[in-house]
């Protein structure tokens, strides 16, 4: 008898620990996708949105990308420079967080400089894309790393935008183009990673889920 018992609520706290632990993954479960549908906070409690680090500063890069277009008169005759605001956006987006609705803006964009400064169809979209692919492969290595690195990887990813448009320009028209101003743009954009390191703090550093 006393063996019998003995086996009964050894089978009964069998069954008691499985369905606890049955249990348990449910509600890891239902936490898991709570938290992945769960919007980003700041470290002030303030809830961070898709609009935040992709709508409102792509509509920020198509506004001074038409301010500094406007023909202001400088000293010297110098001229307004006219960087590649979308590249801080191609570098920085895959980096905060890979997204599906990043690539999408991004053609956005490229669509936009193709149609303001008078570019092939697709010519922006093609260097934007290419940076954002890239970026995004080896976004593990750059994420949580010092800011001498994103720095450098982010005048690698210039670096890589401008030699792949000169190529296209190339094929496109058979003239090599004036070497001197590509130069003055991509000197002009490699000088944005300061937004870079911006938004990187900003967005990316809020919530250590996304790192």
């Amino acid at each position: 008898m006393l063996q019998g018992r003995h086996r009964q609520n050894t089978t009964r706290t069998r069954r008691g620990n499985q369905n606890a632990s049955r249990a348990l993954r449910r509600a890891r479960l239902a936490k898991a996708v709570f938290d992945k549908r769960a919007p980003r906070r700041t470290s002030g409690g303030r809830t961070i949105g898709p609009q935040d680090w992709l709508l409102y500063p792509a509509l920020l890069c198509i506004v001074a990308t038409f301010v500094l277009a406007t023909d202001i008169p400088l000293p010297f005759g110098w001229d307004l420079p006219e960087p590649v605001w979308p590249m801080i956006l191609a570098f920085s987006w895959p980096l905060i967080r890979p997204s599906y609705i990043a690539p999408f803006l991004l053609a956005g964009l490229g669509f936009f400089l193709d149609y303001f400064w008078g570019a092939p169809i697709g010519f922006y979209v093609l260097c934007l894309m290419a940076v954002y692919g890239v970026t995004l492969l080896i976004r593990s290595y750059i994420v949580g790393q010092d800011l001498w690195v994103v720095t450098v990887a982010y005048g690698l990813a210039v670096f890589l935008f401008f030699a792949l448009g000169t190529i296209l320009t190339v094929i496109d028209t058979g003239m090599v183009p004036r070497l001197i101003s590509v130069f003055e743009q991509m000197l002009a954009t490699g000088v944005l990673v300061f937004f870079v390191h911006a938004l990187l703090e900003r967005y990316l550093h809020a919530d250590v889920r996304f790192n």
